[in-house]
């Protein structure tokens, strides 16, 4: 027990401790207004929180663009109003600053808000709600959203010029009994004030005995043919004899109320539609005065009765179909036009054969069951026809009878001519403006217009949109299921004679959205200095609306071209390079998604890169050690030892003195061999050979080598072994068999030294025959 005790009193000093080094926080709350985007005149406000002991050594500072502005007391609770001319550039610059002597963890919290002051409310509604309060309800009508917190303050002024008020945060406000004489006359108004500004309504002057609200009326009864309601109130009770009442009706399918005035005590609907719900409501007043509340709907359905009118029809067909190969489109009849529900649908064919056939279509209550394309239509279905078709018409039939026959408009056979028709239109979100001009003399003879809209898509559904327009209309929205980001093909036709003619068509957009990415975005025709980047347009469909132009990107440059291209060339690029290109589709919602590809750019003629430079260096060198190899070190070792005729036998028992020249001029050290015909398997025979050998002139073109030549050095070796073996010998000058049939040289010669005393050699001896010392 001591030692909580001890606890305690150690406690107490620690928490006046702890507050009096609280931190103290000041909240900055300025508002601009938005109305006007020159200068504004800023307000401020400032609220603070935690310890204010040594508030007032504590200064609040707004600075804007390096200049300070002193606020009030910085520790007030109250709101404290400071006004600050600032420009609306300069909104973001505000800071506030918080000077304390006494505390040095002061912080300051700047917010700033936009808003706008509050115009002037409507004038005032005053009632007496139940005369046994008598307190006066009074209510008014905000002009605008302020944005910002904005105090309403009624104010009332008897006839004593007495003036009070009370403050509201909403759009009414109470007098209470006894703040008012009974049956005297009282003025009453309204201001609406914020921190940005103040307004003021009209004033109202009013008796106070006359505005008391009378009770609610109530309908009674009604009576089917002709349609009439009544009601009744009691004006009696407040000592007033005459009523004056309101009352509105709507029918099941239009939920505008349509208001009557001046009524009394019973409303007469002229033209009811048949096996319609009208739905009714009245109130009213006791002479002048205020009038009542709205009494509960009252709902009436009419009687049924036979179809009335024509119905809505409409033709699809095909170009060129002289009224053939149509499908035909009606729709579904509203149920006040049908008088009672449909059976079905009558489709009477003409054939122009003269024979009339009729078809019956039953109507398609159950939409879960239709097919997913066709629960978006309009109309109710659709009928096929075949060639033969000179006349359609359609009926709606119920149990109560059967509508007059509407004849469906052909369009108008190829080859007709149309007017210059202006056709404009513009979308928003799910709608369609459309606007359109015809020429005078054509708009004389149209019996009606009919825009027609299809949705751009795939696969085409069957689904047909249109309406029908007065022909003295030139202009319609529409508005009916449409989709955002969706593209719709809208079509203007004109009835003519009973006949429709296609006017102009023009694809357009509702909502439009961003674009998706290109597809199949590449290059081709790469050269050292250009590139042609090639990409597939959007469909329409996929698009989100109308595509302005592409935006092409090469690394930081950009430029834009025609919706209408699907190529663009790139020039002037610098060869060996890689470059990174873009293409993206802008629409007015801006651009889609970037479809990015790498490409390199090939080398420049005569542009030798390092690689090149290395290839040119080490080609060179190796093809000179190839040269080196197979003249110098192939032949020794392919070839170590050729036999060498001059060497044989048989070549030193000859001595061809008058063949083989005894001395060698230094110009004949250049004769060569031009044609050597090489005989095989020769027979050896007495016949000489002429004593000298065959010279014989041949051009260098027209040098040729026998097939002999051709053979390998291998098989000439072996046939000069052979013959030796065999014990064959070459013959004296006019008696040996030669192995060489004819040897005929370039050039003429003649010479009678010794074979032995022969000092040169000719060229083919040099290659072909090796040394003595070799042997």
């Amino acid at each position: 027990m001591g030692w909580e005790n001890v606890n305690l009193y150690l406690l107490i000093p620690l928490y006046i401790w702890m507050n009096s080094q609280a931190s103290f926080v000041v909240d900055v709350n300025c508002w601009w207004n938005q109305r006007f985007p020159g200068a504004e005149n800023v307000v401020c406000n400032t609220s603070a929180q935690g310890s204010t002991d040594h508030c007032e050594f504590c200064q609040l500072y707004i600075i804007l663009l390096e200049q300070r502005h002193q606020l009030p007391s910085a520790c007030a609770n109250a709101i404290q109003n400071v006004h600050i001319p600032v420009a609306s550039e300069h909104i973001k610059y505000i800071r506030c600053e918080l000077e304390c002597q006494e505390n040095t963890d002061g912080l300051c919290h700047v917010t700033v808000r936009g808003g706008y002051p509050p115009s002037a409310p409507s004038s005032l509604k005053c009632s007496i709600e139940e005369s046994e309060e008598g307190d006066i309800h009074c209510s008014w009508s905000r002009s605008n959203e302020t944005m910002i917190t904005t105090v309403y303050t009624l104010h009332w002024q008897d006839c004593d010029g007495y003036v009070d008020s009370r403050e509201s945060d909403s759009d009414n406000g109470v007098i209470k009994r006894a703040e008012y004489m009974k049956n005297t006359d009282i003025k009453v108004w309204v201001t609406a004030k914020n921190l940005l500004g103040s307004a003021q309504s009209e004033e109202s002057v009013f008796n106070t005995g006359h505005i008391t609200r009378p009770d609610t009326p109530y309908i009674i009864n009604h009576t089917s043919q002709p349609l009439e309601i009544f009601w009744k109130m009691d004006c009696d009770l407040f000592g007033f004899s005459g009523m004056m009442c309101q009352v509105q009706y709507h029918r099941l399918d239009d939920m505008d109320w349509t208001e009557v005035d001046d009524c009394q005590v019973a409303f007469l609907l002229v033209d009811p539609q048949p096996f319609t719900q009208y739905s009714f409501r009245v109130r009213c007043c006791c002479e002048e005065d205020v009038m009542s509340h709205w009494s509960s709907e009252y709902i009436v359905r009419t009687p049924p009765a036979a179809p009335d009118g024509q119905m809505d029809v409409w033709s699809d067909c095909a170009p060129n179909s002289n009224m053939s190969f149509c499908n035909v489109f009606w729709k579904e009849i509203p149920l006040s036009q049908a008088g009672w529900d449909v059976n079905n649908y009558v489709v009477t064919l003409k054939l122009y054969n003269g024979k009339e056939n009729k078809l019956v279509t039953r109507q398609r209550r159950d939409t879960e069951n239709q097919h997913p394309d066709e629960k978006g239509c309009q109309q109710l279905g659709h009928l096929p026809l075949q060639p033969g078709v000179m006349g359609v018409f359609v009926s709606a039939n119920t149990s109560m009878g059967m509508s007059a026959p509407t004849f469906m408009a052909f369009p108008v056979m190829a080859g007709h001519t149309t007017p210059e028709v202006n056709l404009s239109v513009i979308g928003e979100n799910k709608k369609l403006f459309v606007t359109w001009s015809v020429p005078s003399p054509f708009s004389e003879r149209v019996l009606d217009y009919v825009v027609q809209h299809v949705a751009v898509e795939l696969p085409h559904t069957p689904c047909l949109n249109w309406v029908r327009i007065c022909r003295t209309q030139r202009s319609v929205t529409l508005t009916d299921k449409l989709s955002n980001y969706t593209a719709y093909n809208v079509s203007l036709f004109a009835v003519i004679n009973n006949h429709s003619t296609f006017l102009k068509s023009a694809i357009a957009y509702t909502l439009q959205g961003v674009p998706p990415e290109v597809s199949q975005f590449h290059v081709k025709n790469i050269s050292h200095s250009s590139v042609t980047l090639m990409w597939s347009p959007i469909p329409l469909h996929e698009s989100n609306g109308v595509i302005l132009h592409y935006s092409i990107g090469l690394n930081e440059t950009e430029a834009n071209v025609s919706s209408d291209q699907t190529s663009f060339q790139l020039l002037d690029l610098q060869p060996a390079q890689q470059y990174q290109a873009w293409v993206s589709a802008v629409t007015s919602a801006g651009e889609g998604v970037r479809s990015i590809t790498t490409f390199s750019t090939t080398d420049k003629p005569g542009y030798v890169t390092p690689t090149l430079l290395a290839v040119l260096v080490v080609l060179p060198l190796f093809a000179l050690t190839l040269l080196i190899y197979f003249v110098f070190l192939l032949p020794t070792w392919c070839f170590p030892k050729i036999p060498d005729p001059l060497n044989s036998k048989s070549f030193k028992h000859a001595h061809l003195q008058h063949v083989w020249p005894g001395h060698c001029h230094p110009s004949e050290l250049s004769i060569k061999i031009s044609e050597l015909e090489i005989v095989e398997n020769l027979v050896p025979t007495t016949n000489a050979y002429p004593s000298e050998t065959e010279l014989i002139d041949v051009e260098p073109h027209q040098k040729q080598i026998a097939d002999g030549a051709h053979r390998k050095d291998g098989d000439f070796i072996q046939r000069l072994e052979s013959e030796e073996s065999n014990g064959r010998r070459v013959s004296e000058h006019n008696g040996w068999t030669k192995n060489y049939s004819k040897i005929v040289d370039t050039d003429e010669e003649s010479g009678d030294e010794d074979w032995e005393k022969q000092k040169c050699f000719s060229d083919y001896e040099t290659h072909f025959m090796p040394s003595v010392e070799a042997n």
